[in-house]
């Protein structure tokens, strides 16, 4: 990964340690430090693009550990607590939130044959269901956001 990128995870999820401190204030740690790690060696171990994730995860939850939906999804990257049991991770901890994302992410790439779009919408939508209108913007949002910080 270019050291670009890596500085602009750093910078980008910096903004994270005020919400993680909080959210976590019984732990005596630094979670964006953390949360960096996690976002590039998911990156790795699930061969994603860490821009990808970035992009995901600026799209469901504006890097907002503490983000909930009207629906009920959780954290960083948005996961519903059926698919954080599912996957076996607590979705309030940012860092098991981070692995279930880019886990489900790397699932729906398989179930849709490497397609980026389907796969952005398998994450969004769910695996079995249509693309809803609002899919088509959570999908164009991701791919815009993707560009740019990729160049």
């Amino acid at each position: 990964m270019g050291k670009f990128l890596t500085a602009l995870i750093i910078i980008i999820l910096t903004g994270l340690t005020a919400n993680a401190q909080r959210a976590y204030a019984y732990r005596n740690t630094n979670y964006s430090d953390e949360i960096v790690k996690a976002v590039i060696e998911s990156s790795k171990e699930f061969d994603i693009p860490t821009g990808l994730i970035i992009s995901v995860m600026r799209v469901e939850s504006d890097f907002n550990v503490n983000a909930v939906s009207p629906k009920g999804a959780i954290g960083l990257m948005q996961l519903m607590p059926a698919t954080a049991a599912s996957i076996g991770v607590n979705p309030y901890n940012p860092v098991q939130n981070i692995i279930g994302g880019v886990y489900y992410l790397r699932y729906c790439l398989n179930l849709k044959d490497g397609n980026i779009a389907l796969a952005l919408a398998c994450y969004n939508a769910g695996p079995n269901g249509g693309v809803p209108e609002e899919t088509y913007n959570y999908i164009k949002n991701i791919v815009q956001y993707y560009k740019e910080i990729s160049r």
